[in-house]
């Protein structure tokens, strides 16, 4: 009788055990499910979306690192982020640095400087001297209307002039686009499949 009873109550406890473990196995695929769909999160931004204007952001970078000039403005997505990245340099010093600002809070993310071996300062430029971001990418959408992927702003040694370079997508279609910083004329306009 005590074998009967003792049997019946592992059965039980294994039963539950299995029906416990089933559960949280479902709450575990449901948990891995969701935070899946976040990180699929929208790899494009629409130009009204963008929080902070690049002139804070480079107001920001020069706060923390003084006496450099900036010789690069880039916008993307980071680590599921939208994030300003401002490179800059001081050719006295040969030190470059580069720091991080998410868009939607202005708060640096990341920040380094590092001695560079060339002293060249042709690539600094300010910011107040060429066209603003929002002009240069809505140049840039009437060649193609997509949101923004990313986009850069940095001497074309090519060209030797100041470059706006965007990624425009829509659905799945996607255009690498070069505009005058100067003028906001469009220079090229590449579809990339």
């Amino acid at each position: 009788m005590k074998l009967k009873v003792t049997a019946l109550a592992l059965s039980s406890a294994l039963v539950l055990g299995a029906c416990g473990s089933n559960n949280s196995t479902e709450s575990h695929s449901k948990d891995s499910n969701h935070s899946h769909q976040q990180s699929e999160s929208k790899d494009t931004i629409a130009l009204n979306d963008i929080k902070t204007d690049p002139q804070e952001a480079i107001d920001k970078a020069q706060q923390t690192y003084k006496d450099e000039n900036v010789k690069e403005v880039s916008f993307e997505k980071e680590h599921g982020e939208w994030v300003y990245k401002i490179d800059q340099q001081n050719s006295n010093k040969r030190e470059e640095s580069e720091v991080v600002i998410r868009d939607k809070d202005k708060k640096i993310v990341s920040k380094e400087q590092e001695k560079h071996e060339s002293n060249s300062s042709d690539k600094a430029f300010k910011y107040e001297d060429v066209k603003s971001y929002k002009d240069a990418i809505k140049a840039g959408q009437k060649k193609f209307n997509g949101d923004i992927k990313e986009w850069s702003l940095s001497k074309d040694d090519k060209r030797n002039q100041l470059v706006y370079d965007m990624d425009l997508k829509k659905g799945k279609e996607k255009h690498e686009i070069s505009v005058d910083a100067k003028t906001g004329e469009v220079l090229s306009d590449e579809r990339d499949d």
